[in-house]
């Protein structure tokens, strides 16, 4: 709550630049989510991902993904099957009734670029995409030289058939505060 008020606070005396107050929450097993939805309200924008639990069955795992969707305060799927390339393979999950799931509930879906995830798999955004689901390309970076990373993200969104009008990054500043508050 604190650094949303000097969000906020910061916002309210920089009118030339702006900055979201968002947080990247974890979906539960049972699929409900790790933070309050009093706090999540308050954000701009929260990106809800699995971290642990990830051996569920796909049955198990598509309903706990789809529940948290369902939650009005999730704007976004983060790194939609889990998967470590070379470390991790992804968790069991039906992504045709996850993308259909997003669509239904206006989610984004992440495209998370890094080099260690590509994650969603370009092979699903062409479905993606037709059902009318946003995607966000996302670093991950977990340092400057990672924002590099952005670059990847556009050619698997180009691999995968994205207009720019799919992807949210490139929404002007008034645009996407717009598609956040709807």
């Amino acid at each position: 709550m604190e650094q949303i008020k000097l969000i906020r606070d910061y916002n309210a005396k920089h009118p030339d630049f702006h900055v979201f107050a968002g947080s990247e929450v974890d979906i539960l097993k049972d699929g409900r989510l790790d933070f309050a939805d009093d706090v999540l309200r308050r954000l701009d924008y929260v990106v809800a991902s699995v971290h642990n639990a990830m051996s569920q069955d796909e049955e198990e795992m598509t309903a706990r993904v789809i529940r948290s969707m369902e939650n009005e305060y999730v704007t976004m799927l983060g790194h939609a099957t889990g998967r470590l390339l070379l470390q991790r393979e992804p968790y069991k999950i039906n992504l045709e009734k996850t993308i259909d799931c997003a669509a239904r509930t206006g989610t984004w879906i992440e495209l998370n670029c890094s080099s260690m995830r590509m994650d969603l798999d370009w092979r699903w955004w062409h479905r993606a995409r037709d059902k009318g689901v946003k995607c966000v390309i996302n670093p991950d970076a977990h340092r400057i030289s990672q924002l590099a990373m952005l670059r990847h993200g556009v050619t698997m969104a180009r691999k995968g058939w994205l207009r720019r009008e799919d992807v949210m990054n490139t929404l002007s500043l008034a645009a996407i505060q717009k598609a956040l508050a709807e």
